[in-house]
């Protein structure tokens, strides 16, 4: 289980397997977001700063803050499991990408269907963020000043019906980071159908 950190396992079993950090992503300061698929919580870094995703997505609150503190920084610099698990329960109730938990909540019917509803908005943010692109010569140093990442530089609560058309377009054509696919991959399909 490598780079994937979502399994095939029942809900409530956790992934033990050490996941390796994100080239380009190890050291960037940055905080713990989660969001549901399929009534499951999920975690994840993410920099606020330049609007990139840290870390693969990541089934147990514990792998979470290990992970954290093996490859993530705060401003104050590095910290142990139990700060980084402090701020993994924090992600369950409260997010700083978006306002309402139904913003963050997916189900593989939505994506199939191409509409995730009022998470759609922010799907596309996600997806930005999680995204690589092989012609970006962006590199994080690890400060959490960087410029803004993000290809679309979309905020999930400023996405209109016209941006989400463009921000599909370019994020498509990219490959995102880690086991970020597995989110992606159904809504990728049903949008290339439509």
């Amino acid at each position: 289980m490598a780079d994937n950190a979502i399994s095939d396992m029942t809900p409530g079993e956790s992934v033990t397997a050490p996941v390796p950090g994100l080239t380009g992503r190890i050291g960037v300061v940055g905080g713990i977001e989660s969001l549901v698929l399929d009534g499951r919580r999920l975690w994840f870094g993410f920099d606020f700063t330049s609007d990139q995703v840290l870390s693969p997505l990541i089934d147990d609150a514990g792998a979470m803050a290990r992970y954290a503190a093996q490859h993530m920084r705060q401003r104050t610099g590095a910290h142990d499991e139990s700060y980084w698990s402090q701020l993994v329960q924090a992600a369950v109730e409260n997010s700083d990408l978006v306002r309402y938990d139904e913003q963050r909540t997916f189900t593989t019917q939505s994506l199939e269907a191409g509409d995730a509803g009022p998470a759609h908005g922010h799907l596309l943010y996600l997806l930005d963020a999680a995204a690589e692109d092989p012609d970006d010569d962006f590199v994080h140093t690890g400060t959490g000043s960087q410029e803004p990442a993000t290809q679309s530089g979309l905020r999930p609560d400023k996405v209109t019906p016209d941006d989400e058309d463009e921000a599909l377009g370019t994020a498509l054509a990219r490959t995102t980071i880690g086991n970020w696919s597995l989110l992606f991959a159904l809504y990728a399909r049903s949008a290339q159908t439509a």
